[in-house]
């Protein structure tokens, strides 16, 4: 790769305040040579070079660079750049944040006249002069007799001052009525700069703030149950514990700050076709109960995933689970047969179900999962699930104390993101 030697006066980026319009040469990330786009950096001698910056997910805070040029990594800290980029736009920049700070890379939201910073969650502005941080705090007052908790945004002051005039003084209503948001500080600032016909750049436009894709998976499933205080002699058993499951929905990944977070949203059926078994021996009664049933539901999963291991487009994530699970039970075939042990030939039949679900009901989970590459955006993923009912049957036969049964839900399933 060619290097192209930018000529930046060396004050402009190490001075306290560092404002101003940046021109392209100094944020673009198309290599010159290649005619393509790439991550970049400006060493503290006013270097371009361009290559890759190996970072296994889309941060928005750097504390070190680690740089590959020419089949060569390094590593570089606030002193030894002036600046750097990354070929999906974003752009920072070496900084003192204030005058007790030592360098920091800052990201560059919005530069002109008046530029926007943002680092580990808080906002900047840079008049050139300063750098102010666009904050906010609670306050106690009191107001009618009567203590209260009151926001002080002073964040509104900082900018009314800051684009006082008449540009300003149209933005008056815009700037008390924002909030202490990316978004409305990069409208207030673009509208001022377009009112006053001065020169800006939008660093983040084409960094979606998260991206969504379809998702589709099928799974398996196992049922381990746990019976409650269950009278002596009495013995239960599922013919079956396997169920199968359809999912689709959406995957919201790569959040523009919190790039190891996704959430996925789905919705799907689970069906289950099982025998139930109750047995009650005592000295003198013996009672068997058997009830055929389809179980079949509706499953509305909403899990909060976070990432834990990646190298490049495969990664390692575990996720909070919250269901909504709307269950239906179909029986198709129930006997209970009751008889005095000492009088065998006697024997007593009822066609009576014993057994009933929680038809309705949202319960918590865990799961374990795995993205891998496919051929161009679309992944295979795989997840392990577990998924727990606290007194999900409810069983009755005849004048037997009832019995409620929990059960743990452990799903293996497969699916596509496209």
């Amino acid at each position: 790769m060619a290097l192209l030697m930018i000529f930046v006066c060396m004050p402009f980026f190490y001075a306290q305040s560092q404002s101003g319009y940046l021109e392209e040469e100094i944020w673009s990330r198309t290599n010159p040579t290649t005619g393509l786009e790439s991550d970049f950096i400006i060493t503290s001698s006013g270097i371009k070079l361009f290559g890759k910056i190996i970072s296994n997910y889309d941060y928005s805070n750097y504390d070190k660079v680690e740089f590959e040029h020419n089949g060569s990594l390094k590593t570089y800290f606030p002193a030894d750049l002036q600046a750097f980029g990354l070929s999906n736009g974003r752009f920072f920049m070496s900084k003192k944040l204030d005058e007790s700070s030592s360098l920091e890379f800052v990201q560059i939201l919005f530069s002109g006249k008046l530029q926007l910073d943002y680092k580990k969650g808080k906002y900047y502005i840079d008049n050139g002069i300063e750098i102010q941080e666009l904050r906010s705090y609670y306050q106690d007052v009191t107001y009618d007799g009567e203590k209260r908790r009151k926001r002080i945004k002073l964040y509104i002051s900082t900018l009314k001052i800051l684009t006082a005039g008449s540009c300003g003084f149209e933005l008056t209503e815009l700037i008390e009525k924002s909030s202490l948001d990316e978004q409305d500080f990069i409208k207030i600032l673009t509208q001022y700069h377009e009112c006053e016909k001065l020169p800006y750049k939008l660093h983040v436009e084409k960094i979606p703030f998260v991206q969504i894709s379809p998702t589709v998976a099928l799974g398996i499933g196992g049922d381990f149950t746990k019976a409650s205080e269950i009278l002596e002699g009495v013995n239960y058993a599922f013919s079956n514990s396997l169920s199968y499951k359809a999912l689709a929905g959406l995957r919201l990944h790569d959040f523009r700050k919190f790039p190891k977070s996704s959430i996925d949203l789905r919705v799907g059926y689970q069906m289950k076709s099982s025998t139930l078994d109750v047995s009650y021996i005592a000295r003198q009664e013996l009672i068997t109960a058997s009830q055929e049933f389809q179980e079949s539901t509706i499953v509305i999963p909403f899990s909060y995933n976070f990432s834990i291991i990646k190298r490049g487009e495969k990664d390692i994530y575990v996720g909070l689970v919250l269901t909504a699970w709307l269950s239906s039970l179909k029986n198709e075939l129930t006997i209970i047969e009751q008889s005095r042990i000492n009088v065998p030939e006697v024997i007593f039949l009822y066609e009576r179900d014993f057994m009933t679900l929680t038809d309705y009901s949202v319960k918590p989970g865990v799961k374990v999962g795995a993205n891998l590459p496919l051929a161009g955006k679309m992944k295979l993923f795989t997840e392990m699930e577990v998924d727990f009912f606290n007194n999900f049957y409810s069983v009755q036969v005849l004048n037997l104390p009832g019995v409620d049964i929990s059960r743990t839900y452990v799903s293996l399933q497969f699916g596509l993101q496209f």
